[in-house]
C-alpha cells in the first residue's frame, strides 16, 4: 500500500535532505526504516512511502533482494564460466527515488566489454532500510546477509560457475559489501576504497539514512570474518590511498596479515572537500581495477608450464588434426586431448581429420595402433578412414600392452584412403580422448 508524507513547504528541499533539516522529519524517517518502509518518490511537498517488500526497482527480485544479471556478450564458450558480483556504491543518497539510493547511479555499464569472456555480472542493490545498510543485517532484516549469499549461490548454480571463478567487486559502500560478503562466502575480493568506518558520512548529517541501526565502525566485525575465512591474503585485494583521509586510517584497522592492502601513491590536484580524494581514487583507477578483476577471472584457466613435452608428434603416421566446430583440442605434455564439445550437430563438417602421411594403397593390409590413456573409455565405432566420399569404419579393439592402453585394428584397404577421422556423430558430447600416438603399419611393404 502506498502512503504519502506531506512536509511544510518552507522546509521542503525536494530531496532526501528534507529529512535531515528537521528533527521530527528525521525521527519519522527512522520509524519508516524500523517498519520496513522507505521513500520511493516525491511530488508537491509529498513524499511517497512504500513497504520494502512492495518496492519495485525495475529489477529482478529474490527474497526482497533486488538485482539484475548481465549475460556474457558472446555465447561461445571460450573459458570456464565466471561471475562478478557487483555491490553498488552510494552515490545518489539525496534522490527521492529508491533505486538511485539503493542501486546508485554508477552501474559501470561498459564493464562487460573489458573483462574475461564467459563472465556473468550480478549487480545487487543495497535494498535495506531507507537507502541501504552496507549489505549487512539490521534489526528489521535479520536474514539480509543470508539472502544475498543464497542469491550468489543460486546464480552460480544456474550458470555452472565454480566458487573459484566468482569475484566480489565494489567501491565505497559497494567495496564494503564486496569485502564483507567475500569473507562470508569465501569468494575472491576486489574492494576499492571500502568504507570501514562510516562516521565521515554522519558527522554533520546522516546523509546515508542509517541512523544507529548500522554499526559505525565495521573493523571488528570484518576482522572476525578474516579470522574464519579460508581465503589466502592474495585473494583479498583492497585498493586504498593514504591521501583518502576519510577511509585510509580505518582500512588500516583491519588485520593486514589476512589481506592484500594496496596503497596507491595518488596525487590529487584539486582537493575540494574530504570526499574528493575518495572519489578520485575510485574514478581515476579504472584500468587498475580492471587488471585486478581480470587477474582473478583468468587465473582458474591459466597454468604455469614447467614440464617438457613427453611425446613426439613427428613419430606419428598422421599429421596433427585439422579444426572442427564439434571438437576442442589441447596440446598436452603427454598427448593430444580431443574433446567432443557440447555443440549440437548442425550443417558444419562433422569430421575431425588427421591426414595420413603416406596415403593408403588399394588392396594392401594395414594395422592401425592408437595409444591412449586410461581415461579414454571407448574409441569403438567412432574412428573412420575416408577419402573422396569413401568411408570405412575402423573396428578398434582395446588391449593393454606394457602398461599402455592400445587400440588396434587390422584391415585391407579397399580404397586409397588419405584421412583418419573422428566422427562427431559417433562421439558422445563432452567426452574426452587423450591420444598419445597414432601408428599405421602396411604389412605388405
Amino acid at each position: 500500500m502506498t502512503e504519502y508524507f506531506e512536509v511544510d513547504a518552507e522546509k521542503d528541499l525536494k530531496s532526501m535532505d528534507t529529512f535531515l533539516e528537521d528533527w521530527k522529519y528525521y525521527e519519522f524517517l527512522k520509524n519508516l526504516a524500523l517498519n520496513n518502509k522507505s521513500i520511493v518518490g516525491y511530488r508537491d511537498h509529498k513524499y511517497t512511502v512504500q513497504k520494502n517488500t512492495e518496492i519495485d526497482l525495475g529489477m529482478e527480485k529474490y527474497k526482497n533482494i533486488h538485482y539484475n544479471i548481465e549475460l556474457p556478450i558472446e555465447n561461445e564458450q571460450y573459458l570456464s564460466n565466471k561471475l562478478i558480483v557487483f555491490f553498488m556504491p552510494a552515490d545518489r543518497m539525496i534522490s527521492t527515488q529508491a533505486k538511485l539510493r539503493m542501486f546508485g547511479n554508477s552501474p559501470w555499464e561498459s564493464l562487460a566489454s573489458s573483462i574475461a569472456k564467459n563472465t556473468y555480472i550480478l549487480r545487487i542493490a543495497d535494498s535495506n532500510l531507507i537507502s541501504g545498510s552496507y549489505y549487512q543485517n539490521t534489526i528489521n532484516f535479520l536474514n539480509y546477509e543470508t539472502s544475498i549469499q543464497q542469491l550468489i549461490q543460486n546464480t552460480a548454480y544456474k550458470y555452472n560457475i565454480s566458487s573459484g571463478n566468482i569475484v566480489m567487486y565494489g567501491n565505497s559502500r559497494g567495496g564494503t559489501g564486496a569485502l564483507y560478503h567475500g569473507l562470508l562466502g569465501n569468494y575472491k575480493v576486489v574492494a576499492i576504497d571500502p568504507v570501514i568506518d562510516r562516521r565521515a558520512w554522519v558527522e554533520v548529517k546522516d546523509v546515508q539514512h542509517m541512523f544507529d541501526l548500522v554499526d559505525y565502525n565495521f573493523a571488528p566485525k570484518i576482522n572476525r570474518l578474516l579470522e574464519k575465512t579460508t581465503l589466502s591474503p592474495e585473494k583479498i585485494k583492497i585498493l586504498c590511498s593514504d591521501t583518502a583521509f576519510i577511509t585510509y586510517p580505518f582500512v588500516k584497522q583491519l588485520n593486514l596479515s589476512k589481506i592484500n592492502l594496496l596503497n596507491l601513491n595518488l596525487t590529487i590536484p584539486h582537493v575540494v572537500d574530504p570526499f574528493t580524494s575518495h572519489a578520485a581514487l575510485i574514478g581515476k583507477t579504472v584500468p587498475f581495477q580492471l587488471s585486478l578483476i581480470n587477474q582473478f577471472l583468468y587465473e582458474e584457466d591459466i597454468s604455469i608450464e614447467k614440464s617438457l613435452i613427453l611425446f613426439n608428434v613427428d613419430d606419428w603416421d598422421v599429421l596433427l588434426p585439422w579444426t572442427s566446430p564439434y571438437f576442442t583440442m589441447h596440446f598436452k605434455d603427454y598427448g593430444i586431448e580431443v574433446i567432443r564439445n557440447s555443440k549440437l550437430l548442425g550443417k558444419d563438417n562433422i569430421w575431425l581429420n588427421f591426414m595420413i602421411k603416406s596415403r593408403m594403397i588399394f588392396n594392401k593390409k594395414y594395422t592401425i595402433e592408437i595409444i591412449t590413456d586410461e581415461s579414454t573409455l571407448s574409441l569403438e565405432n567412432s574412428l573412420f578412414i575416408h577419402s573422396e566420399n569413401k568411408y570405412k569404419n575402423i573396428d578398434l579393439k582395446r588391449t593393454n600392452e606394457n602398461g599402455e592402453v592400445v587400440w588396434k585394428s587390422k584391415f585391407t584397404a579397399d580404397y586409397s584412403f588419405e584421412f583418419l577421422g573422428l566422427n562427431a556423430e559417433a562421439v558422445a558430447r563432452n567426452n574426452s580422448i587423450i591420444i598419445r600416438s597414432i601408428k599405421i603399419f602396411c604389412e605388405d611393404r
